[in-house]
């Protein structure tokens, strides 16, 4: 009878469920940025391009939790009294904008 238990014996220490859950955790944590400082020249920018907004495809870059994302939508309404966007499936308050661009087919 063989007692050799094979690749299991020398499995990588990130095999533990906790341990990888941990190392991932601290590689988010590394990897955040502070947030970046808007220019008075792209906040006329953004402000300008809520004024006009008809319905148009919008590309907005926002920052959440150390980390700048992009998503491409069309804006539901614009809540100013709340400042914020609301999307149809969700919102993005003002404070998380970093730029808007307008999408052109």
């Amino acid at each position: 009878m063989s007692t050799d238990r094979g690749m299991k014996k020398w499995a990588p220490f990130s095999s533990l469920i906790e341990q990888s859950t941990y190392l991932e955790k601290m590689h988010y944590q590394k990897n955040k940025k502070d947030k970046p400082q808007i220019s008075s020249e792209r906040a006329s920018k953004i402000n300008e391009i809520f004024q006009n907004y008809h319905g148009e495809l919008l590309e907005i870059h926002y920052y959440y939790d150390g980390y700048i994302y992009s998503i491409k939508k069309t804006i539901q309404r614009i809540d100013s009294l709340n400042k914020r966007l609301i999307f149809d499936n969700g919102t993005l308050p003002f404070s998380a904008i970093i730029d808007i661009e307008q999408i052109d087919f």
